[in-house]
């Protein structure tokens, strides 16, 4: 039996909720009512993968400092395998922009492509981060970029081209 806390450490679970935050926020802003529910629904599932994504990502480049310095995590315990966290993260990954094209779908043909590009974009950005970004001069930027891409994917939500206003809302939060 496989035990799921380890996992819920890996993708530090308790924490998702702020990228969530992220696309609550982009919510609010546009005026998503009732009759987006479900496409934020989605867009949540998304964000929520993605982060949790790269929070395994960020373990499975991390596992020679982690040995190091954080031996209690998942990985380098043993508690989680090096394979199966990037098959996890993988996972999560594919989950996410699986999630955005369920969200496009939502949308008119014609406004659908908005969430999916996000996404790709946020996964490029997250592995920019994690693999090499963090520990450069750039690691701050390369974090503020996935905030920026999250708020963004919550701005697609009504299937409506984002605004002016939108990308600077977004470039706040990545700030």
């Amino acid at each position: 039996m496989v035990s799921l806390r380890p996992y819920a450490q890996l993708v530090r679970l308790p924490n998702v909720f702020t990228a969530l935050a992220d696309i609550a926020l982009a919510a609010l802003v546009v005026g998503a009512g009732r009759d987006h529910l479900l496409t934020l629904a989605l867009l949540g599932l998304a964000s929520a993968c993605l982060y949790c994504g790269g929070m395994v990502w960020n373990d499975f480049f991390d596992v020679e400092q982690d040995r190091r310095e954080r031996p209690f995590r998942p990985i380098p315990s043993g508690r989680v395998s090096l394979r199966s966290a990037a098959v996890f993260g993988g996972f999560l990954m594919v989950a996410g922009i699986s999630f955005a094209i369920l969200a496009a779908f939502q949308h008119p043909p014609g406004s659908r492509s908005g969430p999916i590009v996000i996404a790709v974009l946020l996964v490029v950005a997250i592995f920019g981060y994690d693999g090499w970004l963090k520990r450069t001069g750039m690691g701050p930027a390369g974090m503020g970029a996935c905030r920026f891409l999250n708020v963004l994917l919550g701005l697609t939500v009504t299937g409506e081209p984002i605004k002016n206003w939108g990308y600077l809302l977004a470039l706040v939060v990545g700030v």
